[in-house]
């Protein structure tokens, strides 16, 4: 692996034709120059500098790389300043991941704002199923990731941003007779609109409930959007179990019916979770600020 002041002494070198001005140019001896050079060489098994009277000069393939570590330290040096000068401005990427309902009813609409507040940021946010973020996030190429409690990474500075609760919800009029006291087995019996086969939110919504599960379910329609399922219902297809901030933010909101809090319930805690290191650049410092505002509420 060629070293990065490797490629610094061969610039150096090349460009005062002399070992010894490039030592004082350095800061180093010319020992060390020679040394340093005589490794690059041995590493590539080529020749990169020849003599030339009292100069020393590249030979061909010393021309090669002299250009490509020219050009490569030249963009190093750009690179270093950028991220230099972005530590303390509000320029470079913010990346976020969170869920698929989570960013789209809540986080996407609330940074479009952010994003526009400042014009040299730009603001990259991941949907997806939190163990891919969670590998992101580890990886760094996430800098936050919003997530319940129960999918947590183990790494990671985590602050609380609120309960999530969810709620049954059903078509304007209420043609399925929603009551305060439906039963489980009168719940079984009507139409229902599932977030995939598997709908935790139903099957936790159940057991809080009515403390079991329905023995059957008349699943009328089954789809991973808690929007689509909302459409659905809206459509008169069926009742479903949404998560309240999904609800509240709806352009189907007016157009659906809930019983209010009774039949909200807990649905576990939603974390922002960051790199403790990274608050240091003003751009991670400011999103979190924003993300976990009291002005800007999560749920």
């Amino acid at each position: 692996m060629i070293e990065t002041s490797q490629l610094h002494t061969l610039v150096a070198v090349a460009r005062a034709q002399s070992f010894s001005k490039a030592a004082e140019e350095l800061g180093v001896t010319q020992s060390a120059i020679s040394q340093s050079v005589k490794n690059l060489e041995n590493k590539l098994e080529v020749k990169l500098f020849k003599r030339s009277g009292k100069k020393v000069v590249l030979t061909g393939e010393g021309e090669k790389l002299f250009t490509l570590a020219s050009n490569f330290l030249s963009h190093l040096d750009e690179a270093l300043v950028d991220i230099q000068n972005a530590k303390n401005t509000m320029s470079g990427t913010v990346r976020i991941g969170t869920l698929i309902g989570v960013g789209k009813s809540w986080l996407a609409p609330e940074l479009l704002s952010f994003a526009k507040e400042y014009p040299e940021l730009s603001v990259s946010i991941s949907l997806g199923f939190h163990e891919e973020l969670i590998r992101e996030f580890e990886n760094y190429r996430l800098d936050f990731l919003i997530l319940p409690e129960g999918a947590l990474p183990t790494v990671g500075e985590k602050k609380l941003l609120s309960e999530e609760t969810v709620t049954l919800v059903y078509p304007k009029g209420n043609p399925f007779g929603i009551t305060k006291d439906m039963t489980i087995d009168d719940l079984a019996k009507i139409p229902t609109v599932l977030f995939e086969r598997e709908d935790q939110l139903f099957q936790n919504w159940c057991r809080a409930k009515f403390g079991k599960l329905p023995k059957s379910k008349n699943v009328k329609y089954t789809i991973n959007s808690h929007g689509n399922m909302l459409q659905a219902v809206r459509e008169g297809l069926g009742i479903a179990v949404v998560p309240n901030h999904v609800l509240k933010r709806s352009f189907y909101k007016e157009q659906v019916e809930t019983l209010g809090n009774f039949f909200d319930v807990d649905h576990g805690k939603f974390y922002l979770v960051y790199h403790k290191d990274a608050t240091e650049l003003v751009r991670i410092k400011k999103t979190l600020e924003r993300l976990t505002s009291e002005k800007n509420p999560f749920l």
